[in-house]
């Protein structure tokens, strides 16, 4: 029983030993493994096996008796070792890659500058290459020439292209990876309820306005009153004064037309009238317009004026029934043909500072006065007695002027001078609108008049004069 016992442990003892024999690494078969001397290193891979008989640097390059690659002595180390293996990536040198054409044929680095003068190959550059990223470009191009060389020596070794694929290989989607839960994250989203999309606008075709229109109303009050007692006397009396001006304006390229509708009425109580309450103390239905073509210069244009006043009611004398004036008693129409000229000009200086002109010299113009009512005496308007018109020829002169002194401040004056070589009929009105707010005023009304056909006074000769200090509402628009 012993001796059977020992020989059963040398059998098994021998067979164990002839296994571990047998399971010693053998040689390096050069038909199957490839060995490759890098940076004084040997690295044994396994043969490139996709349907190529050798490495393809094997056509490139000769083989040592031990069976290894001899390449050129160049320092190509890549970033990342080309072993290291991680759980879904392996990171391989690409010179010993699967060979697939890409159709690149041409060096990177094609250069038309020769390569002896080194001088010209750095021509520009402030600094030298070694300083930049050109040696590890070096490396990459050495890979690259070497699979170029392949390409061109052994065509018919390429197994592979990139056509036949249907998409080449890209990087793993962000939303592949699972991603670790941020709190952080959640703080600064932001979630909407309605669209970031720009909305639809509809566009809109901006024609050109020739015509502008604008205007001036006031409505200003004055009142005064005296005691029954009061040390000189006097009568006290309430004022109204109702101005409106109307504008319109047409200017298009050369064409200009130019209208002002003016209404002004004021009506102030009189004491002193037994007969009436109040009285018409101005009264005033005035239009006035130009025509023209711009001319030479700037501002100057060929021009025609039309002017045509007249009054609304009716005027008497105090405690009287004789009638003064009515409508179209009396009616004034002037025209003119002449030049005109124009100016706007805003201040640099100061804010709202601005200057309007508007001057016509009509060396040829007429001046028509009518009178339509029998019961207003002619004579008081220089009319002949027995007629109910007159008319003369002559020049004329007119000019408007708007001047702002500020936003709140601005002086407009009309002037208007005619003379027919005998006779001569002119007028200057100046208003100062003095604005406390955007609705409220004060106004300083000045109107002078001079008329030699008209009888003579014996204080004031031809002269005529009105004056009126008013405040109120007022609206510009």
């Amino acid at each position: 029983m012993k001796q059977k016992t020992l020989f059963l442990i040398l059998l098994f003892s021998t067979i164990f030993v002839s296994l571990s024999e047998a399971q010693e690494e053998p040689p390096v078969d050069p038909l199957k493994y490839a060995t490759i001397i890098q940076d004084s290193d040997t690295i044994v891979l396994p043969r490139y096996t996709y349907n190529v008989e050798v490495l393809p640097l094997d056509s490139l390059y000769e083989r040592n008796e031990e069976g290894t690659l001899i390449l050129p002595d160049v320092d190509y180390t890549p970033p990342i070792s080309p072993y290291a293996t991680y759980t879904d990536t392996m990171i391989v040198n690409p010179l010993y890659l699967c060979m697939i054409y890409n159709g690149k044929v041409l060096p990177r680095n094609l250069t038309l500058y020769s390569e002896e003068n080194e001088n010209e190959l750095f021509k520009g550059s402030l600094i030298h290459p070694s300083k930049t990223l050109a040696p590890n470009l070096q490396k990459y191009d050495f890979v690259a020439e070497r699979r170029l060389d392949y390409y061109r020596s052994h065509p018919d070794k390429i197994k592979f292209s990139s056509i036949i694929f249907d998409e080449l290989p890209t990087a793993i989607d962000d939303s592949d990876v699972l991603d670790t839960y941020n709190p952080f994250k959640e703080l600064i989203s932001t979630k909407t309820s309605f669209s970031l999309e720009a909305p639809t606008v509809d566009g809109a075709t901006i024609k050109r306005k020739y015509w502008v229109r604008s205007g001036d109303h006031a409505l200003q009050l004055s009142q005064s009153y005296f005691s029954p007692n009061w040390h000189r006397g006097g009568k006290g009396n309430f004022t109204v004064l109702n101005n409106h001006s109307f504008r319109a304006n047409y200017h298009k390229k050369k064409v200009r037309f130019n209208n002002t509708l003016e209404l002004r009425m004021s009506a102030v109580t009189s004491p002193d009238d037994t007969l009436r309450s109040y009285r018409i103390a101005d009264d005033l239905l005035r239009y006035h317009g130009t025509f023209g073509i711009d001319a030479f210069g700037k501002g100057w244009t060929y021009s025609t004026n039309l002017e045509a006043r007249t009054q609304l009611f009716n005027n008497h004398q105090v405690n009287s029934e004789v009638l003064q004036s009515a409508f179209l008693a009396p009616l004034y129409l002037n025209a003119g043909i002449g030049m005109g000229y124009n100016l706007d000009k805003k201040s640099k200086k100061v804010r709202h500072r601005r200057v309007r002109l508007d001057l016509h010299f009509d060396p040829a113009s007429f001046s028509l006065r009518y009178v339509g009512h029998e019961d207003v005496d002619v004579k008081r308007y220089g009319i002949e007695e027995g007629k109910k018109s007159t008319f003369d020829i002559g020049s004329t002169v007119t000019g408007n002027l708007i001047y702002d002194f500020n936003k709140y401040i601005n002086l407009t004056t009309r002037v208007k001078y005619f003379t027919s070589y005998h006779k001569v009929e002119a007028e200057m009105e100046n208003t100062l609108n003095m604005a406390l707010t955007n609705a409220f005023s004060t106004r300083i009304f000045l109107h002078l008049r001079f008329d030699d056909k008209v009888p003579k006074h014996e204080d004031f000769g031809y002269l005529q004069v009105n004056q009126l200090l008013s405040f109120g509402l007022n609206y510009r628009w």
